[in-house]
C-alpha cells in the first residue's frame, strides 16, 4: 500500500484476517459497517468470505497474505504478522479501528485508535492450550517465544486509546495483560437469521466451531461415546483427524457447514454441547435464538451467554464423566420462547448503539 493511500479516510479498519467466517469475524464486519470505515486492512482474506460477511467497501490484503492465501499458508503469518503490519502506512486516516485477537495493534500509532478485541493474543497468553498447533520439533522453544509474544503484545498495546472487550471475562484479561481498562460490548446475534423451526425433529446432540485445542470438541465426543448418545460434529480444523480417529458409533460429521446447514444443525439439535473455555460464545447465543438449549462449561463468556434458568445446563468440569451424565441425564430447563427472549438482548440494535456510543466519545 502507498503512502497516503489513505489520505481523507476518516476511518479505516484493521482486521487480522478474513479467511473464514466465524463470530470474530461477523463482528468485524459489523464494526466496519457501524463506523462507517472507507477502507479495510487485513494480513489475509477469501473474497467468497468477504462477500458471505457482506463487507462492501475495498479490502486491501498484504502481498504476503495473498501469497498465505493462494497455498492456504495461513499458520506461517503469526510469525511475521509484527513486520507486516508495522510495514502498513495509514498516515492519512483520522481513525483507526482494529478487531483483534493476534497481533493486529502492531500497526503504527495513527490518529485515534480503538480497539475491539476479542482475547489477547493466545500464543501469547494461552500457549498451553495451543501447543499442539506448533510442530512437534519447535515446541521446546514455545515458552520462550510465548514470553516475547506477551512482551511485545503489551508495548503495543499502549498504541491504543480505548479497548472495547465482548465480555466482561476478556475485559477482565485486557486488565491482567495491559494493566487497561475496556468497555464492554457482546458480540451481536443475527437474531432475525437464528430463529426456530416449528417442525424441528430433534434426535441429536451437536458440538460446532472451528477444531482447534481450546474448543474441547473431543471432551464432547468422549462423553458422547460413553453416554452413547448420538453427537453431530460439525466445523473443521487442524485437529479433524485426531477427532474423527475416537469417534464412537453415535458420532458422525458435518465437514464445514455453510451458513443454512449451520442453521438447520442448530434448529434440530437437543442441545447445543459447548465444553471449551469461550472468550464470549456466540454459538451459544444462536442456538438459544432457534430456540435449543445449551450445555456449556460454567467458565469464562458462558457465564454472560448462558442463564441456567432458561438457557440449559452449566457443567462446572471437564471431566468426561461429568459431561456423560449431563448428556446422559439432560432435561430442558425451559421452552424455546424463554431462550429465544434471553437470545434478544444480543441482537444488533443494542451493539451498533454500543459501539457507536464508543466510537463517538473516543
Amino acid at each position: 500500500m502507498s503512502p497516503g493511500e489513505f489520505a481523507g479516510t476518516d476511518t479505516v479498519a484493521v482486521i487480522e484476517w478474513l479467511t473464514s467466517a466465524g463470530g470474530a469475524e461477523k463482528v468485524a464486519a459489523a464494526i466496519v459497517d457501524v463506523s462507517g470505515a472507507g477502507a479495510v486492512c487485513c494480513l489475509s482474506e477469501r473474497a467468497d468470505v468477504v462477500e458471505r460477511l457482506g463487507i462492501s467497501v475495498p479490502v486491501h490484503q498484504s502481498r504476503v497474505g495473498r501469497w498465505a492465501s493462494e497455498g492456504r499458508r495461513w499458520q506461517y503469518l503469526l510469525p511475521i504478522a509484527p513486520i507486516v503490519w508495522g510495514a502498513l502506512d495509514l498516515s492519512g486516516a483520522r481513525t483507526v479501528v482494529t478487531s483483534s485477537h493476534s497481533l493486529v495493534n502492531s500497526v503504527p500509532a495513527v490518529g485515534r485508535r480503538v480497539c475491539y478485541c476479542h482475547t489477547p493474543v493466545r500464543y501469547g497468553w494461552d500457549w498451553q492450550m495451543e501447543t499442539e498447533r506448533v510442530p512437534r520439533l519447535l515446541r521446546p522453544l514455545f515458552p520462550v517465544g510465548a514470553a516475547l509474544l506477551r512482551a511485545w503484545d503489551r508495548h503495543v498495546a499502549k498504541r491504543v486509546d480505548v479497548f472495547v472487550a465482548n465480555s466482561n471475562f476478556v475485559a477482565d484479561r485486557i486488565a491482567r495483560a495491559y494493566d487497561r481498562t475496556a468497555v464492554v460490548v457482546h458480540p451481536l446475534i443475527d437474531t432475525d437469521w437464528f430463529v426456530p423451526d416449528p417442525a424441528a425433529v430433534r434426535t441429536e446432540f451437536l458440538v460446532a466451531g472451528r477444531f482447534v485445542p481450546y474448543k474441547r470438541v473431543d471432551l464432547a465426543i468422549n462423553a458422547a461415546n460413553r453416554a452413547r448418545v448420538p453427537l453431530v460434529v460439525a466445523g473443521g480444523g487442524p485437529q479433524a483427524e485426531r477427532l474423527r480417529a475416537m469417534a464412537g458409533p453415535t458420532v458422525r460429521f458435518v465437514d464445514n457447514p455453510s451458513d443454512a446447514e449451520m442453521r438447520r444443525l442448530l434448529q434440530h439439535a437437543v442441545a447445543l454441547v459447548h465444553p471449551g473455555v469461550e472468550d464470549f460464545g456466540m454459538l451459544v447465543l444462536e442456538a438459544q435464538a432457534c430456540g435449543t438449549p445449551v450445555i456449556a462449561r460454567a467458565v469464562g463468556g458462558a457465564l454472560e451467554s448462558v442463564d441456567p434458568d432458561r438457557s440449559g445446563t452449566l457443567v462446572t468440569s471437564d471431566r468426561v464423566g461429568d459431561w456423560a451424565t449431563a448428556l446422559a441425564g439432560f432435561i430442558d430447563p425451559a421452552d424455546a420462547a424463554a431462550r429465544r427472549e434471553f437470545s434478544s438482548q444480543f441482537g444488533r440494535d443494542s451493539f451498533v448503539d454500543q459501539i457507536r456510543t464508543v466510537l463517538e466519545a473516543s
